[in-house]
């Protein structure tokens, strides 16, 4: 249950902070939501440090919800979404309110009415799933980004719980997979925001690097230092997966309309959680001769970048 409802509140405080700021702040805070999955591995493992039964790490753990969702309850309505639907003077308290709390005057703020003729555009049977399944641009991005989704979950999560199965302290190796995704974020602001880079060229840069990452390691020995070993080469690709994984939240985010933005990053989640969900097997095949669970994680990754050329770049 608490897997279930953590899932959900992720995916709605993503869509809301991106629908709270400007198109132009989409890459920053986007980045900055990413991040604090980073913190969080690593806080977890620092708890798990200090605190051994797991039913009261699980409860200290998920504590803290209890804080957050009394200031959820404070949130104001996504104001984009309000306008999508119509309710175009709710917006406008909406954005007068964030205003008032940035310190400027919004007074004689004005959003242009939707005519009559475009009533038909807020109406809500025919916005949601259904509307991916329907348009044929839609479908095709939803297929490919289901996809991807599937790849990043699949090599981010196996790497992460695989840091369990690495000789030395589990903690230490659980908060430095965490802490290794840093820099990752950096990175992602740089370069999405470069005219030559953009969104899918720099996702799909990306993906190559982590496959690269993961396939070399099948060509390191065991007994090799400690600057070019399996540890760092899996380290590096965690880096370059966050990096992927994040731009694809922030990617997936705009090439969705308002009104369908939530069901398509749902529906990219879900086919994220299969990925979640097969990830824990994906460390069991380390029995398995040169690595071949490495090379399963690098399979995904090839077909991608190809299958990104199919989008439009921002």
């Amino acid at each position: 249950l608490v897997g279930l409802m953590n899932g959900g509140i992720g995916l709605v405080c993503f869509v809301l902070t991106q629908e709270y700021v400007g198109k132009s702040y989409w890459a920053m805070t986007g980045t900055l939501a990413s991040m604090s999955f980073a913190v969080g591995i690593a806080l977890f493992a620092a708890l798990g440090y200090f605190i051994r039964p797991w039913r009261t790490l699980a409860m200290a753990a998920n504590s803290s919800g209890v804080l957050f969702f009394l200031l959820s309850v404070m949130l104001p309505e996504s104001p984009r979404w309000l306008y999508s639907q119509g309710q175009t003077e709710r917006a406008e308290e909406v954005l007068r309110y964030i205003a008032q709390k940035n310190s400027n005057k919004a007074n004689n703020l004005v959003l242009q009415r939707v005519s009559a003729g475009k009533a038909g555009y807020h109406d809500n049977r025919r916005s949601g799933v259904l509307q991916l399944i329907v348009h044929p641009v839609l479908r095709l991005r939803t297929v490919v980004l289901m996809y991807v989704w599937y790849a990043c979950s699949l090599v981010y999560y196996g790497l992460t719980l695989g840091a369990g199965d690495m000789s030395g302290s589990r903690y230490l190796n659980v908060a430095m997979y965490g802490v290794v995704e840093l820099p990752a974020y950096p990175l992602c602001i740089y370069f999405i925001n470069k005219h030559w880079a953009g969104r899918r060229k720099s996702m799909a840069a990306f993906l190559c690097l982590a496959g690269v990452a993961c396939l070399c390691t099948t060509l390191v020995p065991d007994t090799s230092g400690l600057f070019l070993s399996v540890t760092s080469l899996a380290l590096l690709g965690k880096l370059m997966v966050s990096a992927a994984f994040n731009i694809a939240y922030v990617y997936t985010s705009e090439l969705y309309p308002t009104v369908i933005r939530n069901a398509g990053l749902g529906v990219c989640a879900m086919s994220c959680r299969v990925g979640g969900i097969l990830a824990p097997f994906v460390p069991s095949m380390v029995s398995v001769p040169h690595f071949l669970h490495q090379q399963v994680r690098s399979f995904f990754k090839v077909p991608l970048p190809s299958l990104l050329n199919l989008f439009k770049d921002f």
